[in-house]
């Protein structure tokens, strides 16, 4: 699932005109025409943002970006940026727009042990999708509401880290 935005916004009177995408651990795109590629992963989220690590030219930072109406803040480093949104959204995923997640992350570092989850298949709210195991404790990762499942990312005996997405949605099941 691609994670896309396009916008306009304003930063201490300026403008800035940015088209990004988030697809598969790599983010990339253009802000204020210039190229943008760096490895980025989705650490948590909450409804009015994420908390988000990005690694770009050898140098890893952790920000937190919370909308909060029509500005963004961005807390990255010690400092914290307002974009104010200029214009409005060209393109957006609705269900992130809401809060809704398109995605179950890993809840611990751990080991695969069971996956229900199959690409095009529905899982209603609750049901299992993936089960993780660590130092002897299983977790099952359950799917948040009525879902379709879009991809998915691990397969018994895999390895994963703490918030290492799992299985991805093409969104709610009718």
């Amino acid at each position: 699932m691609t994670r896309s935005i396009r916008r306009h916004y304003s930063v201490n009177g300026a403008s800035h005109d940015v088209d990004l995408a988030l697809e598969k651990g790599r983010l990339h795109g253009h802000v204020d025409g210039r190229a943008v590629d760096a490895d980025a992963r989705v650490v948590r989220t909450f409804p009015t943002g994420a908390e988000v690590v990005v690694v770009h030219d050898g140098g890893r930072a952790r920000a937190i970006v919370r909308r909060d109406g029509d500005v963004v803040h961005v807390a990255v480093r010690g400092r914290v940026f307002r974009l104010a949104v200029l214009a409005a959204r060209q393109e957006a995923d609705a269900a992130v727009a809401e809060g809704t997640e398109l995605f179950v992350a890993s809840p611990m570092t751990g080991v695969v042990r069971q996956v229900a989850a199959e690409p095009g298949k529905t899982f209603a709210a609750g049901q299992t999708l993936v089960v993780v195991e660590a130092m002897k404790m299983e977790f099952a990762v359950e799917a948040p509401r009525s879902v379709v499942v879009d991809e998915v990312r691990a397969k018994p005996g895999d390895r994963v880290d703490i918030a290492q997405v799992l299985v991805t949605f093409r969104g709610d099941a009718k």
